[in-house]
């Protein structure tokens, strides 16, 4: 989903909306081409965390009653030492505003279908060693499903 990156002459506003439109045109993609008991997982870089005003569209759809696989990860090792550490296991993006405490957000998402969530036995975060040049600024996640 679009990032909060601004392009010149562009708001957050504009990025929050597009994000919204993109949640909603997911949702009517996901309904569309599942049936109710259909077993599914989306995924992927949504830019904002689960309990965002612009996802719901999507993740909090009454019509697809997705399970976040993400609500308490184990990590693979321990975050890199911060000031103050992160206040919860379920991120995957941190943020370092100049001269304020770091921001971590879940920003990379794994909701199941009422049908799989069931069937997940686990889930992780892989925490980077480094901060940076590594070729991304998220840590990779997974769930595990006993199929």
């Amino acid at each position: 989903m679009k990032s909060h990156f601004l392009s010149p002459g562009e708001t957050a506003a504009d990025a929050d909306g597009r994000r919204q439109r993109q949640a909603e045109v997911a949702a009517k993609i996901v309904e569309a081409q599942t049936r109710p008991n259909s077993s599914y997982v989306v995924a992927g870089d949504m830019n904002d965390p689960p309990n965002s005003q612009f996802l719901a569209p999507l993740v909090a759809s009454p019509a697809l009653r997705l399970v976040d696989g993400l609500t308490n990860p184990t990590e693979t090792r321990p975050a890199p030492a911060d000031t103050p550490p992160p206040p919860v296991t379920a991120w995957t993006h941190r943020f370092k505003p100049s001269g304020q405490p770091a921001e971590y957000e879940l920003f990379d998402h794994l909701w199941l279908s009422p049908t799989l969530a069931p069937k997940q036995t686990s889930s992780f975060i892989d925490r980077r060693t480094r901060r940076t040049g590594d070729g991304s600024d998220h840590d990779p996640a997974w769930v595990v499903l006993d199929l």
